[in-house]
């Protein structure tokens, strides 16, 4: 006989005063039932069953998305998993160059040359690659150590380079987008964030660092001796076009240092304010140090026009010749960014070729398969 069936009764009594009065009969029967037995309802059962289905279908979808980014693959499902996955193609530093971003930058590359009417001569799927994948880790890059720095791009100074830069070259800003669309399958807006907001970043950058970072006082000194020798020879009559052909350090060389129009707040200040000083066809009497290093400067004409307000603009039109630190604040800065990316962990996810691997042989890591 079991120990429930050997309770007395004075034993079932005391219980059965703990509840509503039972039968002994019915008391015998609940008895013999394990005390922890529930049943589950079909419902929570269904609901385990459900939620375990789900994981696993997460988990081949995840798979399958992982799979198709690392070949490669530009289908719809590939590019909208990888898209709502934030999958990586590469990394630097931890930071992420998402899948997503690389195949929009091939595309609107490829768009940009099946439109080209010069007959540039396309680049090959590894040089598109190449290319694209170095500028988006070289961003990130510089959006880090921009943190680092302090240095903000802010919507202003987007918003005045596209009226400015971009705008002001099209008859109208419809006129601006339908061209970058044609060009580049973006919008305005992305073409701003894409295009140009990095490269703002990057110059503010390396102007940051230029001003922490001024050049050696001495070889400013040797740059400084010949910009005033040359300046001597023009002040006597040497063609000016003909010295900025000859000595000139930048892209306006070959014009003749030609500068073109501009306004105020185009320029650097110093260089700004002395060109806003001269009268229509006035050589500067010395040089203009700036942070790019010693400019010859002359004003060849002034206007006054009209900006989008109705406002009157002050504007000048100036021919230069730059003559660079030899130590300049561009190659310091084009160092010092060096030495970061050298430095970088950078990690290749995806099947497709390092850009940086072998230039400052230096290990990268590879996850491909």
């Amino acid at each position: 006989m079991s120990e429930e069936q050997k309770m007395s009764p004075e034993m079932e009594k005391k219980d059965g005063a703990m509840d509503l009065p039972e039968t002994g009969t019915a008391m015998a029967s609940k008895s013999t039932k394990p005390v922890n037995q529930r049943k589950t309802s079909p419902l929570v059962l269904g609901l385990g069953g459900f939620v375990v289905a789900l994981v696993v279908g997460f988990l081949i979808f995840y798979g399958v998305s992982v799979a198709q980014v690392k070949n490669m693959s530009r289908s719809s499902f590939t590019f909208k998993s990888a898209a709502f996955l934030h999958l990586p193609v590469a990394s630097i530093n931890g930071k992420k160059v998402l899948y997503t971003d690389y195949i929009d930058n091939i595309q609107a590359m490829e768009k940009f040359y099946e439109t080209d009417s010069n007959g540039d001569v396309a680049p090959t799927e590894d040089e598109k690659s190449d290319f694209i994948l170095s500028r988006l880790l070289i961003n990130n890059l510089v959006a880090d150590v921009a943190d680092d720095m302090d240095v903000k791009v802010t919507k202003e100074d987007i918003d005045k380079i596209a009226t400015e830069q971009i705008v002001s070259g099209f008859p109208s800003k419809e006129d601006a987008e339908k061209e970058i669309m044609d060009r580049y399958g973006w919008t305005l807006a992305e073409f701003l964030d894409k295009i140009v907001y990095p490269t703002e970043l990057e110059k503010k950058l390396s102007e940051k660092y230029a001003e922490e970072n001024p050049s050696d006082n001495t070889a400013d000194e040797a740059v400084r001796t010949q910009a005033l020798e040359i300046l001597k020879q023009i002040q006597d009559g040497t063609d000016f076009v003909e010295m900025a052909q000859q000595y000139g350090s930048d892209g306006t060389a070959t014009e003749g240092g030609d500068l073109g129009w501009f306004g105020r707040g185009m320029m650097v200040p110093e260089f700004e304010e002395v060109a806003f000083s001269l009268d229509k066809g006035e050589l500067y009497s010395d040089v203009v140090k700036t942070q790019y290093g010693y400019h010859i400067l002359q004003v060849t004409d002034r206007r006054t026009t009209t900006d989008e307000e109705g406002n009157e603009v002050e504007e000048v039109q100036a021919r230069h010749i730059l003559f660079p630190f030899q130590e300049n604040t561009d190659d310091a800065f084009r160092t010092f960014m060096n030495d970061k990316l050298k430095n970088a962990d950078i990690k290749i996810i995806a099947d497709v070729h390092n850009p940086f691997e072998g230039i400052f042989d230096t290990e990268t890591t590879s996850t491909q398969e």
